[in-house]
């Protein structure tokens, strides 16, 4: 699914998370691992080289976003992406909740605060959210309005953080600064459905789910 002219909604079947492609070169969040033949057929769909895959970001530790990630960067050779509090860990992945065996991939690059992911077209400033895990993330390219939110904001709710790892107070804090970005367009979710000002069918969703931030 095209979501902009540079951006692309390559999965979100099953239990498995979203995963973006930005510019042909950037993955974010690769899913469980179940979908990975149905990813690529869709890279090949929309004419994306996964020799051109550059980066893979995690959002987050959880392995609905990571458990893919060793098998990606093994099909790509791209660089790894992730916070440096997320840990990839069977406790903090929690595969177990997937009845899955987690096979971690080696982290290239430790992301910290106001560093910063570009592409082609596209320079995504690394904001760390805590709450839903210790290691969440979201991209904010404040030029574009574009928003990568992981499991932090969804076009109809919150993130979770009655899981292992998860913090009440530390959302509503991380959700309060996303809340005073007054400029989002586009809004790419860890889960369910994208949302963009230029849609008909989302008009005012993203308004909608700021506003319902305390």
């Amino acid at each position: 699914m095209k979501v902009t002219d540079n951006i692309l909604l390559l999965n979100g079947a099953g239990m498995d998370s979203n995963v973006y492609c930005v510019d042909g070169e950037l993955l974010v969040d690769t899913g469980t691992g179940t979908f990975v033949e149905q990813t690529l057929e869709q890279m090949d769909r929309f004419d994306v080289e996964i020799g051109d895959i550059k980066k893979i970001v995690l959002s987050h530790e959880h392995f609905d976003h990571t458990g893919a990630a060793k098998q990606f960067k093994e099909k790509t050779d791209a660089e790894v992406l992730a916070h440096k509090e997320a840990e990839l860990t069977e406790d903090r992945t929690l595969s177990a909740a997937f009845d899955s065996d987690f096979e971690p991939p080696e982290v290239d690059r430790r992301l910290e605060e106001n560093d910063v992911v570009k592409t082609k077209n596209y320079s995504f400033k690394v904001l760390h959210v805590p709450g839903h895990s210790p290691g969440s993330i979201i991209l904010w390219d404040d030029d574009r309005g574009v928003l990568i939110s992981g499991d932090l904001l969804f076009t109809d709710g919150f993130g979770r953080t009655d899981i292992p790892g998860g913090d009440e107070e530390a959302i509503k804090k991380s959700l309060r600064r996303v809340k005073k970005f007054d400029n989002i367009s586009v809004l790419l979710p860890g889960h369910g459905t994208p949302a963009s000002n230029d849609n008909i069918y989302d008009d005012g969703a993203i308004e909608n789910i700021l506003s319902q931030i305390q």
